[in-house]
């Protein structure tokens, strides 16, 4: 069950009451996709599913006619969704559906695709001695398999979450935008956190819930929406450059 966010009258984010987690060590909160490795790893791990066996690539080809213009309109975004995890894992075991995410995560994370400029924060984070912790809107095992394939370990995932049904997964814990705030919360992490690291304006509300933020490689787009909200308080780090 998804908990009931707490929005102020000005319909924001209201973080006055998460300030009571564990205190101690500063915490670096780190997204994933676009921010540590290249592209949406669960987007594309559900693509492999989709695609494999004659029977369910014909299955999705066909039905894609029908969710992809559910997809691309918010009212219907997340019924899109739940048909194309349907399809990607019904009959798929919970122990295969793991062995999978594991096989995808080893491609999905080779030297191109890995972002250097935020991994050597994390790294930095983890050798001063403070607390990481990777929040995406990846689904588990998905994510946890992802930062393995990174050689994160150790690190804390807090991720969304499926749940396997009779026949299939279903979406049962988002973790974007407000939500990941107060699922790191939920992980016992006091609100403000001290280091915010991202590439989407998406990330709005956890950025505006830290101390000291980060864009990795921001879209135009983004970089003037997240100014518009947060003016020059927050730093860009690019991974490579930008087009003249």
């Amino acid at each position: 069950m998804i908990g009931k966010l707490p929005i102020n009258s000005a319909g924001d984010l209201d973080v006055s009451g998460m300030s009571s987690g564990v205190s101690g060590r500063p915490v670096a909160v780190f997204d994933l996709d676009d921010t540590l490795v290249r592209g949406d790893s669960f987007g594309r791990f559900l693509r492999v599913l989709l695609l494999r066996g004659p029977g369910r690539a014909a299955a999705s080809l066909m039905s894609a006619v029908f969710l992809l213009p559910l997809f691309f309109l918010p009212p219907t975004r997340r019924l899109a969704i739940a048909g194309f995890l349907w399809l990607a894992t019904v009959g798929v075991p919970s122990s295969r559906f793991a062995e999978l995410a594991e096989e995808f995560a080893a491609a999905h994370t080779a030297g191109p695709r890995r972002i250097a400029v935020a991994l050597q924060r994390l790294h930095a984070h983890l050798d001063a001695g403070d607390r990481v912790v990777v929040a995406t809107a990846c689904a588990d095992p998905v994510a946890t398999a992802v930062c393995r394939g990174l050689g994160l370990d150790t690190v804390e995932v807090v991720a969304a979450q499926l749940r396997r049904g009779r026949c299939s997964f279903r979406a049962v814990r988002g973790c974007l935008g407000a939500e990941k705030v107060l699922r790191l919360h939920e992980a016992g992490i006091a609100i403000p956190v001290a280091y915010a690291y991202t590439d989407s304006a998406t990330d709005l509300p956890l950025l505006q819930s830290a101390t000291h933020r980060y864009l990795i490689d921001p879209t135009p787009r983004g970089l003037q929406r997240v100014g518009d909200e947060l003016g020059t308080e927050f730093t860009v780090l690019r991974s490579r450059p930008v087009d003249a």
